[in-house]
């Protein structure tokens, strides 16, 4: 039987499947676990091991596990709120952090569906990770490109389960509440327009031959090399902090900063070898514009 090969219909089915087989799981372990939390990490694990399955031993392509990371926080955001609010659907208070990490995974979501029209065609970096790691790749894509990965999003997801659970400490959003949730929505927007403003020139480069060789270096990206993974990066401290003001413990940091030194030292990196070999001027971009953290011309 010929399988699938587009992404829509693909992570449809697949992730579908997998939410049935999540639900089933909460039941199971429901008797079992009582904490939440626990649960979440549990089901998460198997979820992963199951992805894993099937990118590298059904469609070949790693790609299927990128759906993963931005639907993470929205159902566990979702999930926790049932779970400690049984007797509020939506607490108001909960409504501006909900909303917030809906924003930031269907703009991932959409973005990861329509990246490709192949399921099959893997990203550049796993095939670049192909080559360099051969017979370990396996191995390597288990522990570093899923179970690596599943911990961050998984610890840097727990401050939601915290900011629920302690969300009656306070009557109503306080000055550091709003101040935080600004914090997450600069996050959230910087990353929006940085990929909109990416993906606008992408299609400006397909239809035109003289800027074929051209780096992007206007609007956002005139300041930052990468100033969808400075939005990333600030939503995920953003979210830290939030959680830690509802008695969060600092375990819950290692997420971010995590995620942080992976954006630092693993994306980037990767993403500027791939455009240095590339596109010749980038050299240029590099030595006039900050990598991440923009510095206005200083």
């Amino acid at each position: 039987m010929k399988l699938p090969s587009s992404p829509l219909i693909v992570y449809f089915i697949v992730y579908s499947i997998l939410f049935l087989l999540s639900i089933i799981l909460h039941f199971l372990l429901l008797s079992y676990i009582s904490s939440p939390l626990c649960r979440t990490y549990l089901i998460d694990f198997c979820i992963t091991c199951i992805l894993f399955f099937i990118g590298n031993h059904i469609f070949s392509s790693n790609n299927i596990y990128d759906l993963h990371w931005p639907l993470v926080p929205l159902i566990c955001s979702l999930y926790f709120n049932f779970t400690l609010n049984s007797i509020e659907f939506f607490p108001f208070k909960c409504l501006p952090l909900i909303i917030l990490i809906s924003l930031w995974s269907f703009h991932l979501i959409w973005q990861t569906i329509f990246s490709s029209n192949n399921i099959n065609n893997e990203d550049r970096r796993y095939q670049m990770m192909r080559k360099r790691y051969e017979n370990n790749f396996i191995l390597f894509a288990f522990f570093a490109l899923h179970l690596l990965p599943m911990f961050e999003v998984l610890i840097g997801s727990s401050s939601i389960y915290y900011i629920y659970n302690n969300i009656h400490i306070y009557e109503s959003l306080t000055i550091m509440d709003i101040l935080l949730l600004l914090i997450i929505f600069s996050g959230v927007l910087l990353e929006n327009i940085a990929d909109k403003q990416l993906a606008a020139f992408r299609r400006h480069k397909k239809t035109s031959r003289e800027h074929r060789f051209a780096v992007l270096s206007s609007g956002l990206w005139k300041y930052s090399r990468h100033p969808n993974y400075l939005g990333e990066i600030i939503f995920w401290w953003g979210l830290f902090f939030l959680g830690y003001a509802y008695n969060a413990p600092l375990w819950c940091g290692l997420g971010p900063l995590l995620i942080t030194l992976m954006m630092i030292f693993g994306s980037i990196p990767i993403s500027e070898e791939h455009l240095f070999r590339t596109y010749p001027d980038y050299k240029f971009v590099q030595k006039q514009v900050s990598m991440l953290i923009p510095t206005f011309g200083f």
